[in-house]
């Protein structure tokens, strides 16, 4: 659709976002700081340091949880390289290393403890140097969508680590509260994979935290206390980025029905039978996408669905229309596009 109009060489009021090439490294005041590529070189190395530190007495399920790591990060070196989203491998990785964790035990050597928090610690680096940019065409939407998916990935490491800090506790309602939490955090990442509300799995969370702090009592290790804390802070956080991408996501959804109503006022009453049902249809398609964006609900199908009936018009309209009219449509191409990359 977008190849399509811009193929009329007219200029929208919103100029798409132009990439440029990144460098391999990039310069912040007087400082070189490492790209993402070279984060995630640090963050190989962290693997294969920790693997060795293992050792071949490895159990079978540590070494298939070290398999399942280097394919996630296979995946990012990937994504990377295709200057795709890296959001969903992140979040896999972060699980993975979690898992790992857990299957690793606290029984380890200094060294296998030293390499895990060095993983850990590295693959933090690499989601917000991921992550925290803005992205294509609404940027302050994609830098917000990028603090999500960071919140979400630290999220998930910060549990694996409350889970560590209480893997030797034995009280029968602590480990079933951290079941809970676990459970909880798992929810949250398919809310937030899934782009749809992740309000009520936060709030649950947090009651779940608030219960394993009574069962506890007031006897809590700093280590567990921290660990607490941190999942909480990272909740807190999760929940008002969401918040903001939320409001983000729901201006853009009235800003294009608004673009409907303009590109309607623009090819005026006289417009054939045929595209004035085109314009109903996309004017109902965005009406579902605002609804169920206000909703929290997952908008792929509604942004596909409005794609569709866009292309249909302009298909419709067979090309006999104003500078105008184009540079409207190619305007919602855009926006359609940039929502995407939000929610879809």
């Amino acid at each position: 659709m977008v190849d399509l109009l811009r193929s009329l060489r007219i200029t929208s009021r919103k100029a798409p976002f132009q990439r440029t090439a990144r460098p391999a490294v990039e310069v912040l005041e007087d400082r070189a700081v490492p790209s993402a590529s070279q984060v995630l070189t640090h963050v190989q190395a962290d693997v294969r340091a920790l693997t060795k530190a293992l050792g071949t007495t490895a159990s079978t399920t540590v070494q298939n949880d070290l398999t399942t790591v280097n394919g996630d990060l296979t995946n990012i070196a990937n994504d990377i390289k295709a200057k795709t989203s890296a959001a969903q491998d992140l979040t896999k990785l972060a699980s993975a290393v979690t898992q790992l964790g857990t299957d690793i035990g606290t029984s380890t050597s200094k060294a296998v403890g030293h390499d895990a928090k060095k993983l850990d610690q590295d693959i933090r680096t690499l989601a917000n140097k991921l992550l925290s940019g803005a992205g294509e065409g609404d940027k302050v939407g994609a830098s917000l969508a990028g603090r999500v998916q960071g919140d979400n990935v630290k999220l998930t490491l910060d549990v694996g680590a409350l889970s560590k800090a209480l893997s030797t506790n034995t009280n029968a309602n602590v480990k079933a509260d951290l079941t809970a939490i676990q459970n909880d955090q798992t929810a949250i990442s398919a809310a937030v994979s899934a782009g749809t509300d992740a309000t009520q799995a936060i709030r649950q969370l947090n009651t779940d935290l608030t219960k394993l702090g009574t069962d506890l009592g007031k006897k809590v290790g700093g280590q567990v206390r921290s660990a607490i804390e941190h999942v909480r802070n990272d909740a807190r956080q999760l929940a008002h980025d969401l918040q903001g991408l939320a409001k983000r996501v729901q201006a853009d959804a009235k800003d294009l029905q608004g673009d409907a109503k303009q590109l309607a006022k623009q090819l005026g009453a006289n417009a054939s039978t045929t595209v004035k049902d085109d314009l109903t249809a996309l004017d109902a398609a965005l009406t579902t996408l605002a609804a169920d964006a206000a909703a929290g609900k997952d908008l792929s199908t509604d942004i596909s669905d409005a794609f569709k009936a866009e292309l249909t018009l302009a298909g419709d309209l067979k090309g006999q229309f104003s500078g105008k009219v184009a540079a409207s449509l190619l305007d919602m191409s855009f926006d359609l596009a940039a929502l995407s990359t939000l929610k879809g």
